[in-house]
């Protein structure tokens, strides 16, 4: 039954709908659509109410019983209004909680705690389902292309699964940047200029190809597993490569002497142990720049949350590039 979250923060209702992993699995044996308590915000914390909350491959991953230990409230992403008393009352917020869902009650419900570190104001110019869709796969974009490998302008970065939702994020962050993205996918995004279909072109002669014979100065894989070796390969001598959490998979064997001989710089990214006070001001910056209108929110998918486990399973399947968003207290706007 519906909260009236207008009211919610006086203690008025202690109820609210949420989505619940009960047991590691498959989204529809793992998640439970069902009632829980209302967190209480301890010191330093608020209530949002979850207008919109995105569905991300590391919620299915935890769904399946990779990450936390259940019960559990899964979600990372949200976007919301702060229903309790205090200074941030009223505000729209958003963003992604590094430790939701795996260490405290996450945002696939109709309420959420959050420390007050972990606020950024939303995009005026962003609705809230739109607001919710940026969330961790412009994360883990902005960190792995911005802050780990410092990508300047007039550099090339190749991105493996780049029609992806980190992959597009990632793409359209570094043309802002003013570096030149190299997508490669089996599926070309739209307005992609520089693509390698990976699953008929040799990754590492295309980039060359491509950088006239010099290498990438970047790369950001998105998908690991057997094109790992050929992305680190097509490297520029000195060149930096990050990689992304993605599901346990075989072991991938390659010569040290990619790395060592070449001077390449090599690192991955662990968003569940991330500074929320950080997260919040990445998305910071992240709000000038859709409020300028230099990024725009991807193609949004949306879902009610009683129908959370068939998003889940979306996701599970490929979401070909399109963001799967729950919709907590109805509507979206």
């Amino acid at each position: 039954m519906p909260i009236d979250a207008q009211h919610s923060h006086r203690g008025e209702h202690q109820q609210m709908e949420a989505i619940v992993i009960q047991a590691g699995g498959p989204p529809a044996q793992s998640l439970a659509y069902r009632c829980e308590p209302v967190p209480e915000p301890g010191p330093g914390e608020v209530l949002v109410e979850v207008h919109a909350a995105g569905v991300n491959p590391i919620d299915v991953a935890n769904a399946a019983g990779l990450l936390g230990a259940p019960p559990m409230i899964p979600g990372v992403d949200f976007a919301g209004i702060v229903v309790s008393d205090g200074d941030h009352a009223g505000q729209e917020v958003w963003g992604s909680g590094p430790a939701l869902g795996i260490r405290r009650p996450g945002t696939h419900a109709r309420f959420v705690a959050l420390p007050e570190t972990w606020l950024s104001r939303k995009p005026d110019r962003l609705t809230m389902t739109e607001a919710a869709a940026i969330g961790r796969s412009h994360l883990a974009a902005w960190e792995t292309v911005i802050n780990a490998m410092d990508l300047e302008p007039g550099e090339t970065i190749l991105i493996t699964g780049g029609a992806g939702m980190v992959g597009q994020a990632a793409t359209a962050i570094a043309r802002w940047r003013g570096a030149e993205p190299i997508v490669a996918d089996r599926h070309r995004p739209d307005g992609v200029e520089h693509f390698i279909d990976t699953g008929s072109s040799d990754l590492r002669e295309a980039v060359l190809e491509l950088t006239d014979g010099r290498g990438a100065d970047a790369v950001l894989d998105t998908i690991g597993g057997p094109l790992f070796q050929a992305a680190l390969r097509s490297l520029r001598f000195d060149g930096r490569m990050a990689g992304i959490f993605s599901a346990p998979e075989p072991r991938v064997d390659f010569p040290l002497a990619e790395i060592y001989n070449r001077q390449l710089h090599l690192t991955g990214l662990a968003s569940v142990f991330m500074d929320g006070a950080h997260v919040a001001r990445v998305f910071d910056q992240l709000r000038a720049l859709f409020d300028r209108g230099a990024l725009v929110p991807p193609a949004v998918n949306t879902w009610p949350l009683e129908n959370g486990a068939e998003a889940y399973q979306t996701v599970l399947d490929g979401s070909a590039g399109i963001k799967q968003v729950l919709l907590p207290a109805g509507g979206g706007a």
